[in-house]
């Protein structure tokens, strides 16, 4: 977690429900899950949606049929599209499993509509209720 990631969800320049969509990509992994959550619930207007894609760590043996097919999926790609290097910080391995972020998102955000996919990815789609 980078101190500029940590302090621009701690505490943004927004006020309580700011937000009608929030959409956050392979970042929530770069802090602590829960407080995360806990501020885009916050930030989130009532019946606003939110949209998480996410990468977590996996659990062996249950991942490893997944993870198995995601490299084969992800060397096809590699080999048809190229490489691509991104100069983005790294966190690996992720500090979150998957069963564990199901499981607070299921809290966090209930009724939120949690999948996995190939790749080491999870999205997680959720609206705000009404109040």
């Amino acid at each position: 977690m980078t101190s500029t990631t940590s302090s621009a969800i701690s505490s943004p320049p927004f006020k309580p429900a700011s937000f009608d969509v929030i959409a956050f990509v392979a970042t929530l992994h770069h802090m602590d899950a829960a407080a995360g959550l806990a501020r885009m619930r916050e930030l989130l207007r009532p019946c606003g949606g939110l949209a998480i894609v996410g990468l977590a760590r996996s659990t062996m043996p249950d991942d490893l049929p997944r993870d198995l097919a995601g490299v084969a999926v992800g060397a096809f790609h590699r080999a048809m599209k190229g490489h691509w290097e991104h100069s983005s910080p790294t966190v690996w391995p992720p500090p979150v499993t998957y069963p564990q972020m199901r499981a607070l998102s299921g809290e966090m955000l209930p009724g939120s509509q949690y999948r996995r996919h190939l790749l080491l990815r999870y999205s997680n789609i959720w609206r705000k209720p009404q109040n």
